[in-house]
């Protein structure tokens, strides 16, 4: 090798990462994680107004227990119909469509006169939210290139805590200003989930579509065939990417559901409702994200999910068997690094663990959506054996369970890092 040619190495070598990723790259992530982070903004806006409506609308916990439930169905039955629908009019105006739909649903939940009302219009919106991120996904997925996909799918996930916080942050200044959510703060909550699409649309019409995507339209090659999700060479892989979010999703849910009643009703920890908790959880989200950034193209899918299922593992365990006060608050931080952390790397999983398939946002759709009963049952199996200290004990501890067998999906799975997509 000459000197010239190994100076051209050597520099090559040096630019930093994201100079290589062309512009087209980062705008689908700017509209991926812009359209995913009000999406969560949105589902979390539940959370926070439940109580609200309680009061407003004189609820039962049973009514107002539906009314999440009705939200859940919506993003499982959106995420797979958008999916279907990414595959056939593009990635960018099936996101477009998702962010619509809610942020007019809504909006107009500002105007609800009724729990029926209620009920209807959060699984209205349930559908764009459930799409929001199959859209998002994918086009991130196809977008990026082989070297840098896992970065580019661990920076979209970064919408999650950001708009965990977005939502708190808001709840918080209306608050503030309106003296409670229970008068008509709730309303306004929701009348400024509207601005969502103020928002994002223009950034849609300016985002090139993906060229995976754009290619298959301009040969008129098959796109969107329900058959080819389940073809033998797909449906593996298929089978593997819904098995891996089924119990990412019955940990993420199962623990962060739980967790707060938990270290009051069992620890005896009052200082769990304080803001010292969540913060120190959304902040572990953050740096979880960013670490798995830097190490899922480098290290490989794998190694990375293990390290991470591994952590939080470890993290539940402390939680189950320790009492101080400052270990259970830096556990919080590990349990949002390590559990919401996993998340990062699920939209480049996906789309290469089906690499061909002229079908793929409807194949991580499914995987996705059809992975979130995992989080519809966790909650409610450890709600169940929650009857005494000892069954809470025990609920919390099927969590780790989860980890295993998803560690057990990972090492069954290929390794996809730098794989192409067709």
């Amino acid at each position: 090798m000459s000197p010239t040619t190994g100076t051209s190495s050597a520099a090559a070598r040096s630019v930093a990462w994201h100079r290589e990723v062309p512009p087209a790259a980062w705008s689908a992530l700017r509209l991926a994680g812009l359209g995913w982070m009000f999406d969560v903004y949105d589902t979390f806006m539940l959370s926070l107004t439940i109580p609200a409506l309680v009061v407003t609308f004189a609820m039962t916990k049973a009514q107002a227990g539906w009314i999440g439930s009705i939200l859940a169905a919506g993003l499982i039955v959106g995420g797979i119909v958008f999916g279907w629908l990414a595959d056939r009019i593009g990635r960018v105006r099936g996101l477009m469509v998702c962010v619509l739909l809610y942020s007019v649903f809504s909006g107009l939940t500002a105007f609800a006169p009724s729990v029926r009302w209620i009920d209807v219009l959060r699984f209205l919106a349930g559908l764009g939210m459930g799409g929001a991120w199959t859209c998002g996904a994918a086009l991130v997925a196809e977008t990026w290139s082989p070297a840098h996909r896992g970065k580019g799918g661990a920076l979209m996930q970064m919408g999650l805590p950001l708009g965990s916080m977005l939502a708190i942050g808001s709840a918080a200044v209306i608050t503030t200003l309106t003296g409670g959510l229970e008068g008509s703060g709730w309303r306004i909550m929701y009348g400024l989930g509207v601005l969502p699409a103020l928002i994002v649309i223009p950034v849609a019409l300016r985002t090139p579509e993906s060229p995976i995507w754009q290619r298959r339209r301009d040969t008129a090659a098959p796109r969107g065939r329900l058959s080819d999700v389940f073809e033998r060479e797909h449906l593996r892989g298929l089978i593997l990417a819904f098995a891996f979010i089924f119990f990412a999703q019955y940990i993420y849910w199962g623990v962060f559901t739980w967790t707060p009643t938990f270290l009051v009703s069992v620890k005896h920890l009052a200082f769990i409702k304080g803001l010292g908790f969540t913060l120190s959880q959304q902040i572990g989200s953050l740096c979880g994200f960013l670490v798995f950034a830097a190490l899922v193209d480098w290290l490989g899918r794998r190694p990375t999910f293990l390290i991470y299922l591994c952590i939080g593992a470890v993290s539940v365990g402390v939680l189950l068997v320790e009492n101080e006060q400052a270990i259970l608050l830096a556990t919080m931080f590990c349990t949002g690094f390590g559990i919401t952390g996993i998340f990062a790397g699920l939209g480049p999983l996906t789309a290469e663990l089906m690499p061909n398939s002229t079908a793929r946002a409807l194949s991580m759709g499914l995987a996705y959506n059809g992975g979130r009963l995992g989080g519809v049952i966790a909650p409610f199996l450890i709600g169940a054996l929650a009857t005494s200290s000892q069954g809470f004990v025990l609920g919390m501890g099927t969590t780790i369970i989860a980890f295993a067998l998803a560690a057990c999906v990972i090492l069954v799975s290929p390794e996809t890092k730098g794989t192409r997509l067709a």
